[in-house]
């Protein structure tokens, strides 16, 4: 009877095992590295991408900023001078068209809305986390409540305005003043200092002699005043802080 012999394996080293394992070990750590950095590359692309766009809305609007700034700067002037007219009734009756005029500058609000689009992209999406300089974090923030601030402050400038102008109604005819301001471009906010002329309204007359009422509207003009001002507190709030942002972000990210 012819008897098989049987074949066998050699056994391995255990240093055949540990190689094995160290092997494996390396490609799992290797490639969770490759992750990690892809995701950190990923996340810093992230970083440059909103604070680059971030950047550009603050640089436009901190130019649009201070033109309002000047703009309502010119009608605090015109509206302090409607008040000290329209105070003395004899005046006022010898300065009728200086009243329209001036009434031109009282009749609008130069305003501008803060461009939110980046902002609140990364308040509402947790991307503020991509930003790791906790400095420029607390900035961003700060920034976001005054320009909420901002908003409100706004909307009841808005809401005054509009009885505001109620009261101009009673005192004057308001075809001419828009007439006025389409005439020169003021509609658009493109205001002037030299926008003074007095004889487009050479032949208008005041609505009302009441000096009552005369003086119900220069209280009204000094109130304007007062929202003028507080919105000129409030944009160069904006500005400030917003100038913070942008000196953050270029320190930051390098932008220019």
């Amino acid at each position: 009877m012819e008897v098989h012999s049987h074949t066998h394996t050699p056994r391995k080293k255990w240093t055949h095992y540990f190689w094995e394992f160290l092997m494996l070990f390396l490609a799992v750590f290797c490639g969770f590295l490759a992750e990690y950095q892809l995701e950190h590359f990923i996340e810093k692309q992230r970083a440059k991408d909103f604070a680059t766009s971030l950047h550009r809305d603050l640089v436009t609007d901190t130019v649009v900023f201070n033109k309002i700034i000047e703009r309502l700067k010119i009608c605090t002037k015109k509206a302090d001078t409607l008040v000290s007219i329209l105070s003395n009734t004899e005046e006022a009756h010898k300065k009728v068209s200086t009243i329209y005029n001036l009434s031109v500058y009282a009749f609008i609000t130069p305003t501008s809305t803060p461009n939110e689009s980046t902002l609140q992209q990364l308040l509402n999406s947790g991307s503020l986390r991509y930003l790791k300089d906790n400095l420029l974090v607390d900035s961003i923030k700060s920034y976001n409540n005054t320009v909420q601030l901002f908003k409100n402050i706004s909307a009841s400038t808005s809401n005054f305005t509009t009885e505001f102008r109620k009261t101009q109604l009673q005192v004057i005819e308001i075809n001419p003043v828009i007439e006025f301001l389409e005439g020169n471009d003021l509609l658009f906010d493109k205001i002037s200092k030299n926008n003074s002329d007095t004889t487009f309204f050479s032949n208008r007359q005041l609505l009302t002699s009441d000096p009552l009422r005369l003086r119900e509207y220069a209280n009204w003009c000094a109130l304007k005043k007062f929202y003028l001002i507080n919105s000129i507190v409030a944009y160069k709030r904006l500005y400030l802080q917003a100038t913070d942002v942008l000196g953050l972000l270029n320190k930051q990210y390098h932008l220019k």
